[in-house]
C-alpha cells in the first residue's frame, strides 16, 4: 500500500494530493482588488469587492438573538462605564472612595444655581455685611467684594476671607 504522501505532484492539479482539495468545491467570491488608498498611510488597506457579495438564495444564516441582546448589552454597559468616567473625573477600582454626586440633567438644578447666583449677586452688592459666610461664596465673589472695598484681590480663598473679615464697615 502506497502512503499519499509518496504520490508525486501534479503542478496541473495542485488539489489531486493536497490538503487544499476540500476548498476546492467551495464557492468563490471573485477576487478583490485595493483599488482605494487608505486615508492614513501605513493604516490599513480598503478593499472593494467587484462582483456581487449577497449570499446564495438556498444559503440560510441563523443568529442567536440571546447573544446578540447579550453582546449588545455588555458593549452599551462598557460605553456607559467609560461616559461615567468622564463626567465624574476618574473613577475608583475598587469603590472604597466615595462616589460623586451625578449631574442632574433636567432644568431643576440649573434653576437651584440660578437662585444662589441671584443670592450671592445680591450679596456683593453690599459693601459689608455682618457676621457673613464668606466660605460659601465663590474666589471671585470674594474678588470682586474687595475690589470693590479697595483691598488686595490676590491670594488665596483663606487669605481673601480673613481681609474682608479684617475690614468691616
Amino acid at each position: 500500500m502506497e502512503d499519499s504522501s509518496s504520490l508525486p505532484f501534479d503542478h496541473f492539479n495542485p488539489t489531486a494530493h493536497s490538503p487544499s482539495k476540500f476548498l476546492s468545491n467551495l464557492p468563490s467570491r471573485g477576487l478583490f482588488s485595493s483599488t482605494v488608498s487608505s486615508s492614513n498611510p501605513g493604516g490599513m488597506r480598503v478593499y472593494i469587492c467587484e462582483h456581487d457579495t449577497s449570499p446564495p438564495e438556498d444559503q440560510k444564516i441563523k443568529t442567536n438573538q440571546v447573544n446578540i441582546l447579550i453582546r449588545s448589552l455588555t458593549l452599551n454597559t462598557q460605553k456607559g462605564d467609560s461616559n461615567l468616567k468622564d463626567v465624574k473625573g476618574v473613577a475608583s477600582a475598587d469603590g472604597s472612595r466615595k462616589r460623586a454626586a451625578e449631574r442632574v440633567p433636567d432644568g431643576r438644578g440649573l434653576a437651584k444655581r440660578a437662585n444662589s447666583q441671584n443670592s450671592v449677586n445680591q450679596e456683593v452688592s453690599d459693601n459689608c455685611v455682618a457676621n457673613k459666610d464668606y466660605r460659601s461664596l465663590t474666589v471671585e465673589k470674594l474678588r470682586e467684594q474687595l475690589k470693590k472695598i479697595g483691598l488686595p484681590i490676590k491670594g488665596k480663598k483663606d487669605e481673601l476671607i480673613a481681609r474682608l473679615r479684617s475690614k468691616k464697615c
